[in-house]
């Protein structure tokens, strides 16, 4: 049914790395940055200077000073200058070439058009302008100096709490623009950088300006890409880019992306003390006072990043054919830990092998039928183990593994050919929908004829026990799962069921489509007509989807497998009508969520738009790493809070989800809309971007260059 598809390029991923005392540097607290003119990176601490050879951190002695880096600056020529105290130390070639003494403790550096050097100290500014070496060119006129910009030597400036200051003139002079007599918006200055076109961008406790020199000025209230933060530091990278510091974090403009990179997954402190941008911008060195983050940009093809999950999920997240997450044991330490024994094991293994049945089917690769073979027959023992026909495990668990033994009444000993182990109960209709959506995509696209039978068998099995228990699923105790209730006397006449009467609904009519789609046998068909018929199972799939002001995903997720799973089995255009109706008014109401797994779904089994290219941005914005790093958002004053959502009990969330780089790591049936989360002990895994990737890769949506 897939109407277009979008040809995709090569796009920068973000690989990121700390770096502390730990690993070489002088301090964690940093205080400048620079890469000098062979691309060494140079990081100044408050206890000295540090040099990278590209793995660690070497101290490197300036025979100056008192250990603390004030500035680093690179000139025309590729030369470094480390200010240390009064002491100016220029080093060429990673060896100390000079030592030159000035006046006052030196503050900051800047190189203007003609390759003029300028370094500003709370005594005076100095150049080297007219006679060659650095001379006293002017006193300085700004008490607590917080940077310095150069466009030439008409044009110098110096930011600081009393304005900004600049000198000019034929007999040099400072002139000085405070608010009560230009129109700059504040007298607070932060930080200063500025462009090779004349142009100087400032920072203040309220946010970073453009200002062009003279009398014009861009701030956050006229220009919306400007972040509102405090800032602390500015540096502008030889792609145009700026890169702008603040007290929460780093907002990088650059062209139409707006990009914000903050605490814990991109910096290891919210404070940004200092910056460096390497000559091809494919590396950013962000000082904090806890430690450096290093990240570089490395282009990749989508092809390459789902290589590069597929090999995270066989070695992290693997445990006896089940995908799950990984439980980690040291912060942010993805070879830390192991992996998760959920609740739905099941399912997320059956939205694994989903993906790479779809993989298989799109490439014919076998090792993506390996895969999908692994993940199938782990399935199929969670049916085998529980010794009730057509109920489903949970889980089970080993002796040794988490919990085992710990006398949850939920938890069944029984052996299998290894030896005991503990099946877990009280299944519920998430599993189902899992078993039912991966099974039906491996039975058509991966099984030999034996694999067709055996799952033919087992959810017919599960169908059968559905239907003679009332349209539950019993457990050990002969009671009803408190989720599994597909039945019309609860779903359409029991108001504690409103909100499970389409969700539910759906579903059972997917798995009544499967079965009979995998047996032929008459009776599903006939029960599901029934439905239909008598029971209005269609009807209620029409807007299956309750608007909930965007608090509850767990349906969201089991709305779309059961939809696209039933869409592929149902040819009838009478009844398609009804579920395409449910289907769009469900996309319609997650579509600014910006999912590629929703997006793709939506538009391979309607032939729509779907916003395919938002469903490839977000697939390109998903960090490589997928830890779920401590996320903090809600400090940030340009984002955008929503009401409605305590109507439903839910907690405070922003009114559209930020982009996928930025926001909490969440599977597609947790909240996206939220801040802030994660502690950093656990990772997902590559899932999340597997099943969108290959559905679409299937469907042919996406064409790689």
């Amino acid at each position: 049914m897939q109407g277009y598809s979008l040809k995709v390029k090569k796009t920068r991923q973000k690989i990121r790395n700390f770096y502390t005392a730990a690993q070489g540097l002088p301090s964690d607290a940093i205080t400048a940055a620079a890469f000098d003119g062979k691309g060494v990176l140079w990081v100044g601490t408050d206890k000295g200077l540090a040099k990278f050879d590209g793995k660690k951190f070497a101290k490197f002695d300036v025979k100056a000073g008192n250990g603390n880096i004030s500035m680093l600056h690179v000139d025309k020529e590729g030369a470094l200058y480390v200010g240390t105290e009064n002491k100016l130390v220029k080093v060429k070639d990673s060896k100390i070439v000079s030592t030159t003494e000035l006046e006052g403790n030196i503050i900051a550096g800047a190189t203007d058009y003609n390759g003029i050097d300028w370094f500003i100290t709370d005594r005076y500014l100095y150049t080297n302008y007219e006679r060659g070496t650095l001379y006293p060119y002017h006193e300085t006129e700004t008490p607590d100096c917080k940077g310095l910009a150069a466009f030439n030597e008409d044009f110098v400036f110096a930011a600081g709490s009393f304005g900004l200051q600049i000198i000019h003139g034929k007999r040099p002079r400072w002139a000085t623009l405070i608010t009560q007599t230009s129109k700059i918006p504040t007298n607070e200055l932060t930080a200063i950088a500025a462009d090779t076109w004349n142009h100087v961008w400032i920072g203040t406790k309220n946010g970073a300006l453009i200002f062009d020199g003279r009398n014009r000025w861009l701030t956050p209230d006229t220009v919306k890409a400007l972040p509102r933060a405090s800032v602390t530091t500015i540096a502008i990278g030889k792609n145009g880019a700026a890169y702008i510091g603040t007290e929460i974090g780093l907002y990088i403009i650059d062209g139409t992306k707006e990009s914000f990179l903050g605490y814990n997954r991109w910096l290891p402190d919210f404070k940004v003390t200092a910056i460096a941008v390497s000559s091809d911008s494919d590396t950013l060195c962000i000082g904090t006072e806890k430690g450096l983050a290093i990240i570089e940009f490395k282009l990749m093809s989508l092809s390459e990043k789902a290589e590069y999950y597929q090999y995270t999920v066989e070695k992290y997240h693997n445990r006896e054919g089940y995908t799950t997450n990984r439980q980690l044991t040291e912060k942010g330490n993805i070879e830390s830990g192991a992996p998760q024994i959920t609740d739905n094991d099941g399912l997320w293994t059956g939205c694994y092998v989903a993906s790479q049945a779809l993989r298989y089917g799109a490439t014919k690769d076998k090792k993506a039928l390996e895969s999908a073979r692994k993940g199938m027959r782990a399935m199929l023992k969670l049916m085998s183990i529980t010794g009730i026909e057509g109920f489903t495990a949970r889980a089970y668990r080993r002796p040794g593994e988490p919990g085992f033994g710990d006398g949850d009444k939920e938890w069944h000993l029984t052996e299998d050919e290894f030896g005991p182990l503990e099946w877990k109960g009280e299944t519920s209709s998430d599993e189902m929908t899992g078993h039912f959506f991966g099974l039906s995509l491996y039975y058509d696209l991966c099984a030999d004829e034996k694999e067709k039978k055996e799952i033919a068998l087992a959810l017919s099995n599960i169908m059968d026990h559905i239907l003679s228990h009332e349209y539950t699923l019993c457990d050990v105790d002969g009671l009803p799962t408190t989720w599994a209730h597909w039945g019309p006397h609860e779903l359409n006449n029991d108001e504690k069921w409103f909100w499970e009467r389409g969700i539910n609904s759906l579903e059972l009519l997917a798995f009544l489509k499967i079965v009979y789609h995998m047996t032929g046998d008459e009776k599903y068909q006939k029960e599901y007509e029934k439905l239909i018929r008598t029971q209005n199972y269609a009807l209620n799939c029409v807007q299956y989807k309750i608007f909930d002001a965007h608090t509850s995903h767990i349906d969201d997720n089991l709305g779309f497998l059961s939809m696209t799973s039933l869409l592929r089995y149902e040819q009838d255009p009478t009844i398609r009508q009804y579920f395409l109706m449910g289907f769009k008014h469900h996309w319609n109401d997650q579509r600014i969520e910006r999912s590629p797994l929703w997006n793709i779904m939506y538009g391979a089994l309607t032939g729509e738009h779907c916003d395919l290219e938002n469903a490839v941005r977000s697939l390109e914005e998903l960090p490589l790493d997928l830890i779920h790093h401590k996320v903090v958002n809600s400090v940030r004053p340009e984002i955008v809070w929503d009401s409605g959502q305590e109507l439903f009990g839910g907690v405070r969330q922003l009114k559209e989800p930020l982009p996928y780089d930025e926001k909490p790591m969440n599977k597609y049936d947790n909240n996206p809309f939220l801040a802030d989360r994660g502690d950093g002990l656990r990772a997902e895994d590559g899932t999340v971007f597997l099943l969108p990737y290959w559905y679409a890769r299937y469907y042919g949506m996406i064409i790689e260059e």
